[in-house]
């Protein structure tokens, strides 16, 4: 096998009927570049795009480019500095574009300096609460004004928020969901809900009618999970690639219907399997551009945390049975059990998980998770609800400075798949009935 290795060398050239415009737009997103120095590609006679890479991948960048107008060639390395750019001429040509407007930071990320490869990435919100206050304000405003229509722009412009503000390494994520699918979608499942909520009560054969949609409701969850996660990662951008979720109606079945049941007919006993198979759905069906995610945590993993949770839960339950003091007790330790259950699972889905060579550093702990989850209540109930955004900010930087990337390798080295426009129906029923999915 060949330990050839290619670059994608950009010469100023054009497809066809390209607007030069458009097309010096598109390479300042795409590359992140400033104006003056996508304006500095077109002055070069050389300059080198994407570097080591396999044949296969450098032809896809160069398929890619040339969909948005511009055109490449794929030319081997021989050399990290010196490299052949046309037939008859050898040129120094820049190594990254970055330096081909003279700094140093590679702005295409090919570089371990701005990619991170073989270092630790700490994931970074700079979200602030009183910046999001204004948003949430509005958002709820306009919601009441427009009587829960505006509700499906502003759950965007929430997301499109925590998203931005949310960056690992050089590139902040991206939502990009259109509030019109949104509205559509929950439309429809809000007419649902009510048939569901009033079904029995004051409809005629409203019992027959309540089983029939709770029968279709059981049937229908699978599809509903699957489409509400492809949704979602669908709408999700990191470097200009989306995410994607490639589950099916079996797998989600076992997964959210099945294996819960045998835990609720188990007293309990399987739940935390459910649990287990639960999060190892979620990340084996989720993908980065075509490349899946893997998982390394076990079953066992997940029943060891579960049972030391329930022997606190166990703990406070006796305690609630003291007088006076047994509730002033059982509180704090049912907050330290949910904690610790959430801080621990969470740390083992995302430290067993894999993107091609790439793993994660997840690190929340147990009593400062519990901390932050009582303060954030306090914040809530004394300002009567308007502290909300202030609690969400708390929430979302204390998860970021406890998780990191471990990059092995180059996070260029994946290809945006093409995929077809995916329906919030699902998120929205599945939202509309509080299934909660998340990892």
């Amino acid at each position: 096998m060949s330990d050839a290795t290619y670059m994608v060398v950009f010469r100023g050239e054009l497809v066809d009927g390209a607007e030069l415009e458009q097309v010096k737009e598109t390479l300042q997103n795409l590359c992140k570049l400033t104006r003056d120095k996508v304006e500095q590609l077109f002055n070069l006679p050389a300059v080198v795009l994407k570097k080591n890479l396999s044949h296969d991948l450098a032809e896809s960048f160069k398929h890619q480019l040339e969909r948005v107008g511009i055109i490449t060639e794929v030319k081997a390395m021989d050399d990290a500095k010196l490299v052949v750019v046309s037939d008859n001429t050898l040129a120094v040509a820049a190594p990254t574009v970055a330096d081909a407007g003279g700094d140093a930071a590679d702005t295409t990320s090919t570089e371990a300096a701005a990619d991170g490869q073989g270092s630790r990435l700490q994931v970074e919100f700079h979200g602030k609460g009183d910046e999001y206050f204004k948003i949430w304000i509005v958002n709820i405003f306009l919601t009441i004004l427009t009587v829960g229509i505006y509700s499906a722009w502003a759950k965007v412009r929430n997301h499109r928020y925590f998203y931005s503000n949310t960056q690992i390494g050089e590139g902040s994520f991206e939502y990009t969901a259109d509030p019109v699918a949104i509205l559509k979608g929950r439309i429809v499942a809000v007419i649902f809900l009510l048939l569901f909520n009033y079904a029995g009560t004051t409809l005629p054969f409203g019992g027959v009618l309540y089983g029939m949609l709770s029968v279709i409701l059981l049937i229908s969850m699978p599809w509903l999970i699957n489409r509400s996660m492809a949704f979602r990662n669908r709408n999700t951008v990191y470097r200009n690639v989306r995410f994607g979720f490639d589950g099916n109606y079996g797998g989600a079945l076992k997964a959210f219907v099945l294996w819960p049941l045998a835990g609720a007919f188990t007293a309990g006993i399987l739940m935390p399997y459910a649990v287990y198979k639960q999060k190892s759905y979620i990340v084996q069906c989720s993908r980065y551009g075509t490349s899946s995610f893997e998982t390394e945590f076990g079953w066992r993993e997940v029943y060891g945390v579960a049972i030391r949770a329930f022997l606190a839960m166990i703990l406070a339950g006796v305690l609630l049975l003291v007088p006076f003091v047994g509730p002033l007790l059982a509180l704090p330790i049912y907050l330290l059990a949910f904690a610790y259950f959430t801080a621990n699972v969470g740390n083992l889905v995302y430290n067993g998980s894999k993107l091609q060579s790439h793993g994660f550093d997840s690190s929340l702990e147990t009593g400062g998770l519990a901390m932050l989850y009582f303060t954030n209540w306090l914040i809530v109930a004394f300002t009567l609800g308007l502290g909300t955004p202030w609690a969400k900010v708390r929430l979302a930087n204390y998860r970021a400075e406890h998780l990191a990337l471990l990059v092995d390798g180059s996070l260029d080295n994946f290809i945006a798949a093409e995929e077809k426009n995916v329906s919030s129906l699902g998120e929205e029923i599945g939202e509309a009935f509080d299934l909660d999915i998340g990892l």
